[in-house]
């Protein structure tokens, strides 16, 4: 299962009416040079049971489930642009309709700092805006954010389970359920963690286990069911410096020194303390696996 963004324009009801999603290979320009675009290209690429986000007036207004593989397909009467190829690639959906819409200001500084450079194109613009860009495909964990977003989570766990082991047909109900509640840092992986750490917020020691967030170093959706359940891939923190972490704006070096995002300015760090609290003791080595693919994620050295 993989997913993808999509922005809708005039055709918005065609999708919905019709159930398909059609993008030229290529076009033409003014010189009537061919050109080709990543995110045409993108529809080409999508496979059965595919997740769309689909965008239309800046808001995720409705999902679009690929009912098989694309295919290709002669450019249909409701693409009329005489540059436009007249094949393309072309993708079948049933069409799910979202009781909450979200906006595109409602995700765009979160998607920015978490996933936009991993996004292809990217989706965002530095302005926070929407890229003039048709189809956008996005990595694993932008996925389940924005189902998260929209409401819609339990329509992919089961496949994100099903992915994360080469034998689906073995997991029990009694695993499941430690994998669902793993997800949203709950159940006997937050249990252990809380042993593990004492219940102590591992980079500031605070000791109120009631605040206290089981985070996933490398996360939920990025890892496969072993990693998911592993209390070596968890933090014990406390909520600031959770969504510090979780956001990639701040890391922890192989010594275990945070790493600041020249994102955050001296008020910020000040603010959040980073000047106080500057180092997690006792990392294991198997933190430090999990923490260099956290490194990798968010781009520090």
């Amino acid at each position: 299962m993989e997913f993808y963004w999509v922005n809708i324009g005039t055709t918005h009801k065609t999708v919905i009416d019709q159930h398909f999603l059609w993008a030229p290979k290529s076009s033409r320009n003014k010189a009537g040079s061919e050109v080709t675009r990543l995110y045409w290209d993108n529809v080409g690429k999508v496979q059965q049971g595919d997740i769309i986000f689909c965008c239309f007036n800046q808001r995720i207004s409705f999902l679009a489930i690929a009912d098989g593989n694309s295919y290709t397909e002669e450019r249909p009467v409701s693409r009329s642009f005489g540059e436009w190829d007249a094949v393309g690639n072309r993708v079948d959906v049933q069409i799910v309709e979202l009781e909450r819409k979200v906006h595109r200001d409602e995700i765009s500084s979160e998607f920015i700092a978490r996933f936009n450079n991993r996004s292809t194109p990217s989706l965002f613009s530095n302005q926070a805006t929407l890229n003039q860009i048709y189809m956008a495909h996005l990595p694993l964990d932008a996925g389940m954010y924005l189902l998260e977003a929209v409401n819609q989570t339990a329509r992919s766990e089961d496949a994100f389970i099903r992915a994360g082991t080469s034998e689906p047909a073995k997991i029990s109900a009694t695993t499941r359920e430690a994998l669902v509640m793993a997800r949203v840092g709950q159940g006997k992986f937050r249990a252990e963690l809380i042993k593990r750490w004492g219940g102590r917020c591992a980079l500031t020691g605070l000791q109120n286990v009631s605040l206290m967030v089981a985070s996933h170093i490398n996360s939920w959706a990025l890892s496969d069911n072993i990693e998911r359940l592993d209390i070596e891939n968890g933090l014990l923190l406390a909520p600031h410096i959770d969504r510090l972490f979780d956001q990639g704006l701040i890391s922890f070096s192989n010594s275990g020194s945070v790493q600041i995002s020249p994102s955050l300015n001296g008020e910020d760090r000040g603010i959040f303390g980073l000047d106080r609290f500057t180092k997690i003791e006792a990392l294991s080595a198997r933190n430090l696996s999990y923490l260099d693919r956290h490194r990798k994620r968010f781009n520090f050295l």
